[in-house]
């Protein structure tokens, strides 16, 4: 079972999709929010969680990096914004998708989150694609570690992850990830995991 929470300002949003989900492929919709601060509260009770970013109180953007360190993180929201994106995938957001997708794809998204993937819209994606910088001479200055590293994110491991699977504390891991970053010029893991995934890095 996939123990769901979801965190939306508007009402009619949170009830529709606890309907459209609850129970599909194992989902079990166990909380509702409807700001940063039942985002907050919630986090540590559940196994992935639907996301908004524009809420009162406090925005999905002032919690995420702290709730993604506590449960995964779909971002759902309306707004396709470069900033807004690229800040969600630097606090740590496993997927991203707009609320124009279908139930379907949502319930795809989070079932593959669970399982440890990161999933984002092609919006996303393309958007991730053109802030990457052209010069990847550093690219391959890597340690035999630091390319271990690599490698589980770009199978979407997170850092306490890939901490037990190579039996290293998170704070090593997270340094090693500071460092890979420095020597690639890259901005964010979803980034690192692209570069691995079309072999360039």
């Amino acid at each position: 079972m996939i123990k769901l929470a979801i965190v939306d300002d508007d009402a009619l949003i949170r009830e529709s999709l606890s309907i459209l989900i609850d129970g599909k492929q194992g989902i079990k919709v166990c909380a509702l929010g409807e700001n940063g601060e039942d985002a907050l509260r919630l986090c540590k009770f559940c196994d992935v969680m639907l996301l908004d970013l524009r809420m009162p109180v406090k925005s999905g953007l002032d919690v995420l990096e702290e709730v993604s360190k506590h449960t995964k993180v779909l971002v759902l929201t309306t707004f396709d914004e470069q900033s807004e994106i690229l800040q969600s995938l630097k606090y740590g957001a496993h997927g991203y998708l707009l609320k124009s997708a279908t139930p379907e794809s949502i319930i795809n998204a989070i079932v593959e989150i669970h399982k440890g993937k990161n999933v984002y819209d092609t919006v996303v994606m393309e958007l991730v694609r053109r802030n990457m910088p052209e010069n990847r001479q550093k690219l391959a200055e890597l340690s035999d570690r630091e390319d271990e590293i690599v490698s589980l994110i770009a199978d979407g491991y997170s850092n306490k992850q890939i901490a037990k699977e190579l039996f290293l504390s998170e704070g090593t891991v997270k340094n090693h990830v500071t460092s890979i970053l420095q020597k690639t010029g890259l901005e964010h893991r979803t980034q690192i995991a692209i570069y691995r995934l079309r072999g360039e890095l």
